[in-house]
This record gives structure tokens, sequence and C-alpha cells, in this order.
């Protein structure tokens, strides 16, 4: 789970002054370990909160995966879904939204010495001020090879990774 919060100073405001509260995101995905086959479905649950609705002015949810490392970074989304402001009135703030899609089956997650290729969901929320806030929670897509089912809980999978040796 991702909960992103900007730094707050330690200072402790005066009395009779109002304190600025800041936004809150939050993206928490379906598999507790993180780790989704390829080809399978992903389900994510956001949420925005400590934000009046009039101050925001969208919200971009996608799925997406992203290079670092040696050489050129590259980035690739996946799944994107926009909500402007006439939708946000319509869905509200205050419940917890879905994010669903259906995988691909490549590239899977890699981490080595030189590049990482990392998939995450990730949330950003523009307000009316300009500015915009972007929470990520990664994950992995691994092979089908190299999963295998545990066991089923309440609507959600968990995914293992097998022993190869």
């Amino acid at each position: 789970m991702a909960i992103v919060l900007p730094k707050f100073s330690r200072r402790r405001a005066s009395p009779g002054l109002v304190v600025e509260t800041q936004p809150a995101v939050n993206v928490t995905l379906c598999h507790e370990d993180g780790l989704y086959c390829a080809g399978g479905e992903l389900t994510a649950r956001w949420r925005i909160s400590r934000v009046p609705l009039d101050e925001v002015q969208g919200v971009e949810i996608s799925v997406l995966w992203h290079t670092e490392g040696k050489g050129d970074e590259d980035l690739h989304v996946h799944h994107f879904q926009r909500l402007a402001e006439q939708q946000l009135r319509r869905i509200g703030l205050a419940d917890e939204q879905v994010v669903h899609c259906v995988l691909p089956k490549t590239p899977l997650s890699y981490h080595g010495r030189l590049i990482s290729l990392q998939w995450c969901v990730r949330l950003r929320l523009y307000l009316a001020n300009g500015r915009d806030i972007v929470a990520e929670q990664p994950f992995h897509l691994v092979s089908q090879d190299m999963a295998r089912p545990h066991k089923f809980t309440s609507d959600r999978v968990s995914i293992g990774l097998t022993n190869s040796n």
C-alpha cells in the first residue's frame, strides 16, 4: 500500500491560526505480496482524502512499467484512466475506488545490476492551485512458470514464487 503525505513542518501552529491540511493519496493492491502473473488480472483500490472535492481538477490512474539504470530510461503506460471534475463530482471522493485491468504477458519485472524494469500503479491528483500529487504502488509481473497459486481468500489470490533449485 502506498500512502503519500506531503512533508509537514515540525513547528506547531500558533493558537488561533488555521492549519492547512494536505491531501492524502492511497493506492492498495489486491495481492498483498505484490506478485501478478503475466496475462492475469490486476485490481487496485485507491482513495483520496483530506481535500475538498471543489479543489480537485482531475485524477489519473495508470498501470505502467519503467526502466532504471544504464542507458536510456523507458516508460510505457499499459492502462490509463482519467477522471475529470464532472466525473469526480458524480462518484465523490468519500468512497474507495477501484481500477481493474488485464496485464500483458511481457515485459516481466526484472532487477539486474545494470538495469531494472519496474511495474507500478500510479495515481496522480491534480489540484485547482496547479499542484499535482503522485502516488506509486510497485508490483512484480512474473511468468506463469515462476508463479504458483497458493490459496483463495475472500476474492484475493496470493501468488508465490516457485523454487527452481
